[in-house]
Order: C-alpha cells, then structure tokens, then sequence
C-alpha cells in the first residue's frame, strides 16, 4: 500500500484520478493469503467471505448480526424495523413460535434491506489526489 500511495503522490501528470490510481498500482498487489505450510506457498485468489482456499486455510467465522441477515458491509449502527413475517424464515414457524418471536421483539426485526436509521453517506477518505486541479 505504502508503494502505491507513494507512487500516487508523485504523479504530476493531468490525468484524471482514476488513471493515476490505476497506473500507480504495484503489479504485485493482489488479494492472496500464505498457506501454513513449512514453505508456504502464496495463495492468489480474490477475497470472498467464508469461500475459497484462503478461508479453508483461515476460515471465516460469523457474527450475530450476519446471522440475523445484516450485510457483510456491517456499516450499520442502528437498524431501520420491520414487522415480523412469518415468510422471511426458511424454516417453518408454529403459532406458537410466532408468538414467542413478536413477544421478544414487540417491535419488529432488522430490516437489512434499508440504510441504518440517520445513516449519512461517507464523507470521503483521509486522503485526496485530486488538490488543486479540480475534480480529476
């Protein structure tokens, strides 16, 4: 990371941005983990979440909110609720389980399909490369 910022940050050139950016990229800098082998070997392969060799190698592991059918993004504080359906479960719910469930959350579930209550977009990165020659 630290080559490629480097790289970045002296490109004098006009190009827009994104060329920059594209063209500062180490060749080598790829998504890839190391095997745990007495010679390890460089696993190349594009970062997936609980798929693919380097997770067989580290696996990944869930949390309660990904089980509860939050976005991977875990980029929301407080979700928006929903009513409880019966048809948002794979598996079939009894009355009774229905009831219990609306009991334990008389308010609702998570709605993952929506931003978090008062979510605002991301103001920008720490960094720019875009100073003084306008919005290149």
């Amino acid at each position: 990371m630290d080559q490629w910022l480097t790289a970045l940050s002296k490109d004098t050139s006009n190009d827009k941005a994104i060329a920059k950016i594209r063209r500062a990229k180490p060749a080598d800098l790829v998504d890839a983990c190391w095997t745990k082998d007495a010679t390890p070997q460089k696993v190349v392969e594009k970062q997936q979440f609980m798929a693919g060799r380097c997770n067989d190698i580290y696996p990944s592991h869930s949390f309660p909110r990904g089980v509860a059918g939050a976005p991977i993004t875990n980029d929301i504080i407080k979700c928006q609720l929903k009513s409880i359906s019966a048809s948002d479960y794979k598996v079939t719910m009894s009355v009774d389980d229905m009831a219990r469930l609306k009991k334990i959350f008389p308010a609702g579930v998570c709605d993952w399909s929506k931003p978090g209550v008062d979510q605002q977009p991301l103001a920008g990165t720490w960094q720019t490369f875009n100073t003084d020659r306008g919005t290149n």
